[in-house]
């Protein structure tokens, strides 16, 4: 059985290994960076995987403090662990909030999302630590939010713009979160089904979904306020200007 296959055996919802996704310089190593949703309450079965199995060195939680405050990481074994909170609004849909609140304009939000996510300096500053921790880390390392498709997703897809990895595969791998999200979000839909009118339900369904669009937008904003994804990393993220030579050096083989 080979290790993807033993991922959804453990329940930890989204976890995938983004290694494997061929450049022009070569593939991008497996078995490093790894994403997925939220590490709440998991099986001891779950925390030895991530810690034998996948011998992660370190977590990146891209939360809130008040997510992690309600849901906390489990810990992970040899693992250490780092808040870098990627959001600084306040979340307008989370079921891992205990006051939940829905936006009523979820579409529009959600491209607001991507636009903070990319052009705030909160999130410049967690993008920047995150990328040069990435680079010098040399060991496997795990990065998640919630549900692992928004924060986590666009951390993701740096990495692999970063490694050079066509943008089609880019898209495909974020996308791959509503496969793998399908079985958790239906389970957070039936527990809200009773507490939420069908149109705050219709708009808890879009916010726990991706769409194409959304990654789209982020780097659309990316071009409009720095002319390409590389002034982005420069001006954008203040890495150094051999940042993505050095990321190419070290992690493609």
């Amino acid at each position: 059985m080979n290790q993807q296959q033993n991922f959804s055996q453990v329940k930890i919802t989204n976890l995938r290994d983004i290694g494997g996704y061929r450049t022009s310089a070569g593939q991008l190593k497996t078995g490093i960076f790894f994403r997925s949703g939220e590490l709440y309450n998991l099986s001891k079965e779950a925390t030895d995987f991530l810690s034998h199995e996948l011998a992660i060195k370190k977590i990146f939680d891209f939360r809130r403090p008040t997510e992690i405050e309600n849901r906390p990481d489990s810990k992970i074994a040899q693992a250490t662990y780092e808040n870098i909170s990627l959001l600084s609004t306040p979340a307008q849909a989370n079921p891992s909030l205990k006051n939940m609140v829905i936006n009523p304009h979820m579409e529009n939000y959600m491209f607001k999302v991507y636009a903070e996510l990319v052009l705030s300096k909160s999130a410049q500053q967690g993008l920047h630590n995150f990328l040069l921790e990435a680079l010098s880390l040399h060991k496997p390392l795990l990065f998640h939010c919630f549900a692992g498709k928004d924060r986590t997703g666009l951390a993701a897809a740096f990495l692999l713009k970063i490694a050079g990895v066509a943008d089609d595969d880019i898209f495909d791998d974020y996308l791959k979160t509503n496969q793998a999200r399908q079985k958790a979000n239906q389970e957070i839909l039936n527990y809200f089904a009773n507490k939420l009118s069908p149109e705050k339900l219709k708009e808890l369904e879009i916010s726990l979904s991706v769409k194409a669009e959304y990654l789209k937008h982020a780097f659309d904003q990316i071009t409009e306020n720095f002319g390409n994804f590389d002034n982005y990393l420069v001006n954008g993220l203040n890495l150094p200007a051999d940042y993505q030579a050095k990321f190419q050096a070290t992690y493609l083989e």
